[in-house]
């Protein structure tokens, strides 16, 4: 049996019943981290832009573009809220796979959803199937490639997850779906150009696949067939992106649906390398108690060999929002100014007017060699963390060292910080009361009872949604 096929049988075949209630668990707190990246890259630079694009030139249909009245054939209902989702890359991480799948599953789901009037456990489900998908096929990817660093994961795997969600929402046979996964392999596309660059189009990566993972569903439902040797065959996909051999047949035949409970929530809204940096000035702040006109300077080691994208200093461009987010100067300097780091830092207008964190970020300098840092505290460097040094004006010297994978944990933020998440991006633009938000929380949690996925995003994602935003001042 084709891997295509396997997967394709367990998209389709798999019952909800299936599904663990840790599992569902999960899938509900990933929802709510999901539709909070919506809430705050909404009117991100470049998202507006998108989407009056595709309203200008997208044919009506039943999907609904977020947060307004306007609804769209269901590609491209998909590629605009998938946009908002990953627009300030602070959707899902996933370790394992590298990929930002929910910015991709979640939106073709909603809106296939919305073309069969689901349930809300019918568009759940379908969510948790296409992450499983994907992972299974990212996995033996990440651990195969060798000379493509710079292929983007997200997109070329990501769109088979939002295929086997598609599939499953809209009817697909066994067959229809071998055919739709084939179909994508031709859109399979994705390079990290874009993120050197710090150009808009990093955004809308994910919004691509997404685009294309249901115009692949529909295309097989209308009896495009697709290859049957996707993955597998002399010109598949593990062997095209690889240069390898596929992997082993045990790769895709467990029963076990465990990807969802793997999935982390992303702390903060910046590349993940210098996580664990923030974390360490976030600690020493709270634990010494200086301020920012204490520090004479900043030091750095990110273990990553020097020189990486995230290294270079803070210069404010055409984008200044991009260029504070993958700059790990500005991102350690904001945590010693203010002792938190917010989505709400990242506001554009921030950014630019405040001066005080960009000042420390000319200051914050990255060392390629550990030994060059002369911490005394860790004499040796440890695989997997990042350090920390602030030298004090009065000459006093401040060190820390913090591991990263703990961080890319599933584990590292329960369901309460997740709200408290999604209550920092609804108030992205403008203050939104806590009764507002815990009421849209409420819902989005309550997605198992809804009887049409249709009335729960009117509720949640829709109009509705933003009529009573724009009531309390957002």
């Amino acid at each position: 049996m084709s891997i295509a096929r396997r997967l394709a049988e367990l998209a389709i075949r798999t019952p909800e019943a299936a599904l663990s209630p840790s599992t569902r668990e999960a899938a509900l707190k990933m929802l709510l981290d999901t539709c909070g990246c919506a809430y705050c890259g909404r009117d991100a630079p470049g998202i507006p832009e998108l989407i009056q694009l595709e309203l200008e030139l997208g044919a009506g249909g039943r999907g609904r573009v977020f947060f307004s009245e306007e609804k769209l054939a269901l590609p491209s209902a998909a590629y605009c809220n998938a946009a908002m989702i990953h627009a300030l890359d602070f959707d899902n991480n996933y370790s394992a796979a590298d990929i930002h799948i929910l910015s991709i599953v979640v939106p073709v789901a909603v809106a296939c959803g919305e073309e069969t009037g689901a349930t809300g456990r019918e568009v759940l489900a379908a969510i948790t199937l296409g992450v499983e998908v994907a992972a299974r096929i990212a996995k033996p990817y990440m651990r195969a490639k060798r000379p493509h660093a710079y292929f983007l994961t997200t997109s070329l795997v990501g769109g088979w997850g939002g295929v086997a969600a598609a599939a499953r929402l809209l009817g697909l046979s066994i067959d229809q779906t071998v055919d739709a996964i084939g179909v994508y392999y031709a859109h399979t596309s994705g390079n990290r150009q874009a993120l050197l660059e710090r150009a808009l189009t990093k955004r809308i990566q994910p919004a691509i696949a997404a685009k294309a993972s249901l115009y692949s569903a529909m295309l097989a439902r209308r009896g495009v067939t697709g290859p049957e040797e996707t993955f597998e065959g002399k010109g598949g996909f593990y062997r095209c992106y690889t240069q390898n051999d596929p992997p082993a047949e045990e790769e895709f035949t467990s029963s076990t649906i465990r990807a969802m409970e793997e999935l982390a929530v992303k702390q903060f809204p910046t590349c993940g390398v210098h996580h664990a940096n923030i974390v360490s000035a976030m600690e020493l702040k709270r634990e010494h108690g200086f301020e920012a006109g204490d520090i004479e300077r900043v030091e750095f080691f990110l273990n990553e060999g020097g020189g990486t994208l995230v290294s270079m200093p803070f210069a404010p461009g055409r984008f200044p929002q991009i260029d504070a987010q993958f700059c790990a100067p500005y991102a350690i300097a904001l945590a010693l100014v203010k002792g938190a780091v917010s989505v709400r830092d990242f506001h554009p207008k921030r950014v630019v007017e405040d001066r005080q964190v960009a000042e420390l970020a000319k200051r914050t300098v990255e060392f390629d060699r550990f030994a060059d840092l002369k911490l005394t505290r860790y004499p040796e460097p440890t695989p997997d963390m990042k350090y920390t040094k602030v030298l004090l004006k009065d000459g006093r010297v401040f060190e820390r060292g913090h591991l990263s994978d703990p961080l890319n944990q599933a584990s590292a933020m329960n369901l309460d910080q997740v709200r408290d998440k999604f209550r920092e991006c609804v108030s992205m633009y403008e203050e939104v009361d806590s009764e507002t938000t815990k009421k849209l929380t409420d819902a989005i949690l309550d997605i198992e009872n809804a009887g049409d996925i249709r009335e729960w995003v009117q509720a949640t994602l829709g109009s509705v949604a933003e009529t009573v935003a724009e009531e309390c001042g957002a």
